[in-house]
């Protein structure tokens, strides 16, 4: 220690130390300042030399390496972690190949939470050759703690350590890994191990207790902590671990707080027992008392990933936003793929505003978890606030298709449905939120619905509207708005929104849903005014902005269409949604070249590394223009940028099976399953490019393993046997159908797929059985959205089958039950036209085109049918028709050609004719017109030249006849 000097006029050999000691910190000076000559003097000088040496040497390196090493044990003997780091560090500063006290970093790093820094000092304690068992107990934990299980226990599984303590440490690592793999046999005898070596380590029969309760015995695991705190009255950890079976055995909050403040009070640092503690004011609603907790954990772990958690959660609640955010970054770099972490920056980042920023933390925690339901209806939320109900649901579907459906999901689903126009369909959703959770105000709602439902309708409506008064919520009114306007009680329905409206005047909601009501109405004059009211209010709105695209783009104005996302985009320039609509409307009505759309989508992929959406887009142009080096180098830029976003991984492998490399396609399908374990994604892409490799026993093995992640999930089901049947699985794909059944056994989906195998297998009757079970299950189950799928397939079967009265009564008494199902009637004329009855054929498209006169497809084969009529005047129209409302489409222009050059128009049909081609070069019947149509032109030359390019298909080409025959015509 250095202290002012007494004397500062120096002389003297002295002088000369003290010069030299000031290069080193810190310094030690001498007190004796005497200034004294002559031989003593100078004896006595050059013993103050030597002591002034001595001193020199002590101030500038301090203590040995062995000196810091014995003190740090002191410390870690007393739980000072960090003065023990400091010394070990100060240790290997002096001496960097002291083995012994890498080890011991290790494991005070560890113990202070650090587990990547304990790994590196691990590693390097081994590699300087520090071994032994307690190395094999620490790698062991880390092990566990990364992850790790498999390598865990392939390389320790069967080693027994001769220390008893390291033995026990190793047998509670084993422990947690043989519980990570479910397998609970092997971790009792991992636990047994445990305590026979170390019986009286309190850890070991803490891990027991752990262990009882996932074997799930929680009175045995309660009583056995009573007997570790019996022996071990001091350890906080058997306290901490005592709470949490409070909490678990529904024990009162007070028990459970009382266990964890215990905990607290013997061990400050024990950040389970601070969470714990928290966790139960919280949920009892001891606000003030949680606070507290929150204090007294920052002071105690102020650099803990759980405290910046709380902290954060906390400040939210006060409205700090900036210090949440604060906080939340701090918490992502600690944390940066924990699951709860992601979910509140994904709400602090809603606070900021910064909604694609929140859409990614939900996206990241979905595709490490597809089963999660909070993030997945937190992203719907946002979806749905994004204006794409569509998006959102699809977002939110497997959760709705999930075993148990919290009540959260089951009423945002009523939300989206109620904004698809789908009332009851919404009000299905909120009765469902009854069951799952009759204290909510939802299951409140749903309980009335339910009374209407079963034809209590007054006391429902009763109710309604006695919880929309109480309610500060918008469930309630969203619920009585949907049941009036089901009952088309317009009045009704306009009083309730206006309710609504008072509990929150700056909503657009209000506005949309007038809109909505009076679309159903038939007001669309009144509708576009309220949502142009919508867009006033909320010019940020994607749901405004489509509902007038919708109407836009039915009056046949697309620049208006376009100018809504605009508006939408000079509110809230970074809303990739709304470009990405800008572009999608220009592209598909040809106002912007195809090249720069690509361009301006590489530079949003650019912009959004994190987001696929542009990216997939750019690279599907690029792919569409057959440029796969182009695609490929798009597609591997976004993955080497985010080289863990599955989408972009899957991008990648789509685009290298496109471009013919399968090897490498198959590596991308692998590590998106890999990304995303419980995902159908990966397994299903490996099943296609398995199955284009002709590998068709790897094929079968990935769509196994595809279905295995989730029996009960119908789309995975229905893609499983989709591609079962292509590959001639029928076993396989009768196997899946079946796995859905006994998942859901009241949905019909899984006798549809039934029916979908044996009609593969040619077993007419018994697909007919399992499409009427299906049909069956979807009346008892209430449906009123018609199954148009499964209605084609049994009519279609029945057709097949050869019973045709069947099939027509059938089909009478599914369009008297539906009332209209625009594909199914569709599907009629097909049956007709396939079949030669063409006056029955049209009859079917015009009943398609007076209920939807936008149909491009009805009004093509109405064009077609009146020219085999011979009557050309109404052929051209229709076909004009058809080609105004989908331009550039091959098969309508071919139509369209050959009703020009029935009406005489020959080089206009030629014209027409040439652009279809273009549009599809590789349909030899589109060739053929135009040949023909080259004949009629006299452009015998032009002729020639096709017609060659369709003999050269050669005798597979079933037109080769028709080719020679013009041919020899021409000659």
């Amino acid at each position: 220690m250095s202290r002012k000097p007494e004397n500062t006029k120096m002389s003297g050999p002295l002088s000369v130390t003290l010069g030299a000691e000031d290069a080193c910190q810190p310094r030690r000076e001498c007190s004796d300042r005497s200034d004294r000559s002559g031989p003593r003097a100078l004896r006595r000088g050059a013993t103050a030399l030597a002591l002034g040496s001595a001193l020199l040497l002590a101030g500038c390196f301090g203590d040995s390496a062995q000196d810091l090493v014995k003190s740090a044990k002191g410390h870690l003997e007393k739980r000072d972690n960090k003065a023990a780091i400091i010394q070990l560090k100060n240790a290997l500063q002096k001496d960097e190949t002291l083995a012994e006290a890498r080890f011991l970093l290790a494991k005070a790093l560890l113990d202070s939470g650090d587990v990547p820094g304990a790994v590196i000092e691990a590693d390097k304690a081994k590699t300087q050759g520090f071994g032994g068992d307690a190395l094999v107990a620490l790698q062991a934990r880390l092990l566990l703690l990364q992850g790790k299980v498999d390598e865990l226990l392939g390389q320790y599984g069967s080693t027994h350590l001769r220390t008893p303590a390291d033995e026990a440490d190793l047998q509670m690592a084993l422990v947690g890994a043989y519980v990570a793999k479910q397998k609970l046999p092997e971790a009792r005898q991992a636990a047994n191990a445990a305590l026979r070596a170390a019986p009286d380590n309190p850890a070991a029969g803490l891990v027991n207790v752990r262990l009882l309760s996932s074997e799930g015995k929680p009175a045995e695991a309660l009583a056995e902590v009573e007997r570790v705190i019996a022996k071990s009255p001091q350890s906080g950890e058997a306290w901490q671990l005592k709470g949490e079976l409070q909490v678990l055995s529904d024990a009162p909050s007070a028990d459970a707080v009382a266990s964890f403040r215990k905990a607290v009070e013997l061990d400050k640092k024990l950040v389970g027992a601070h969470a714990g503690l928290i966790n139960v004011l919280m949920r009892t609603g001891d606000k003030a008392g949680a606070k507290e907790a929150v204090a007294a954990m920052k002071a105690a772990a102020p650099q803990h990933p759980q405290t910046f958690y709380y902290a954060a959660v906390f400040a939210m609640d006060a409205g700090q936003v900036k210090e949440a955010t604060d906080l939340t970054q701090a918490l992502l770099k600690a944390a940066p793929n924990n699951d709860r972490a992601l979910f509140l920056a994904g709400r602090v980042a809603q606070a900021n505003g910064d909604f694609r920023q929140a859409e990614t933390q939900y996206s990241k925690i979905i595709q490490a978890s597809p089963e999660t339901q909070p993030a997945r209806v937190a992203l719907a939320q946002l979806q749905l606030r994004g204006g794409d109900p569509d998006q959102a649901m699809a977002t939110l579907q497997p959760a709705l298709d999930a075993k148990s459906t919290s009540s959260e999901a089951l009423a945002l689903a009523a939300e989206i449905r109620l904004k698809q126009g789908q009332g009851a369909e919404a009000e299905r959703y909120l009765a469902r939120a009854a069951e799952a959770n009759p204290n909510d105000m939802r299951s409140r709602v749903g309980l009335a619905l339910n009374q209407i439902m079963k034809g209590e309708e007054a006391a429902g409506l009763r109710a309604l509207r006695q919880l929309a008064a109480e309610d500060k919520g918008t469930i309630a009114d969203i619920a009585l708005i949907s049941v009036l306007a089901r009952k088309k009680d317009s009045d009704g329905a306009t009083q309730a929104i206006a309710a609504l409206e008072k509990k929150d005047p700056k909503s657009s909601t209000p506005a949309e849903l007038r809109g909505r009501l009076a679309l159903l109405r038939g007001d669309r004059a009144g509708a576009r005014a309220h949502f142009e009211e919508a867009a006033r209010r909320d010019p940020g709105s994607m749901t405004a902005a489509n509902s007038l695209a919708a109407q836009d783009l039915q009056e046949r104005k697309v620049a208006d269409a376009v100018k809504r996302y605009e508006a939408v985009l000079k509110a809230d320039p970074k809303n990739l949604r709304a470009e990405m609509a800008v572009l999608g409307l220009k592209l598909t009505h040809q106002l912007i070249d195809k090249d720069v759309a690509a361009k301006r989508l590489t530079e949003l992929a650019k912009q959004h590394p994190d987001d696929a959406t542009p990216r997939q887009a750019a690279v599907g142009l690029l792919m569409e223009k057959k440029d796969l080096k182009a695609a490929l180098a798009l597609a591997q830029e976004g993955v080497t940028a985010s080289p863990d976003n599955p989408a972009l991984v899957d991008l990648l492998g789509q685009v290298q099976a496109a471009a013919g490399d399968r090897q490498q396609a198959i590596s991308s399908f692998n590590k998106v399953a890999t990304l995303q374990p419980r995902s159908p994604l990966g397994p299903l892409r490996l099943a296609d490019a398995y199955a284009q490799a002709g590998d068709k026993a790897a094929a079968t093995a990935a769509l196994k393993r595809a279905q295995a992640i989730a029996p009960g999930d119908g789309e995975l089901a229905r893609k499983v046997v989709e591609k079962s049947l292509q590959l001639g699985l029928p076993d396989l794909a009768l196997t899946t159908a079946k796995a859905l059944q006994t998942a859901q056994p009241k949905f019909g989906l899984g006798w549809k797929l039934e029916g979908d195998v044996a009609r593969a297998r040619k077993d007419a009757p018994a697909a007919i059985a399992a499409y009427r079970k299906a049909d069956q299950l979807a009346g008892d189950a209430g449906a009123v959205v018609p199954n148009t799928e499964l209605a084609i397939a049994l009519h279609g079967v029945l057709i097949q089958s050869g019973k045709k009265d069947e099939a027509d009564r059938w089909a009478a008494s599914y369009l008297a039950r539906v009332k209209t199902d625009e594909l199914f009637a569709y599907h009629l004329g097909d049956v007709a036209l396939n079949a030669g009855r063409y006056p029955e054929a049209e009859q079917r498209y015009q009943a398609v085109l007076t209920a939807n006169p936008d149909n491009a497809a009805a009004a093509n084969n109405v064009a077609w049918l009146r020219l085999r009529a011979g009557k050309a005047d109404e052929g051209l129209k229709f076909a004009e028709q058809a080609n105004k409302l989908r331009p550039n489409v091959p098969p309508y222009m071919d139509t369209l050609a050959e009703a020009l050059a029935a009406k005489g128009q020959t080089a206009k049909a030629i014209e027409v004719q040439k652009d279809a081609v273009k549009q599809a070069p590789n349909v030899p019947a589109y060739r053929l017109r135009l040949a023909q149509l080259y004949v009629a032109g006299g452009n015998k030359g032009e002729a020639e030249a096709e017609l060659k390019r369709l003999a050269d298909l050669g005798p597979n080409d079933e037109q080769q006849a028709e080719v020679r025959k013009l041919q020899a015509a021409i000659r």
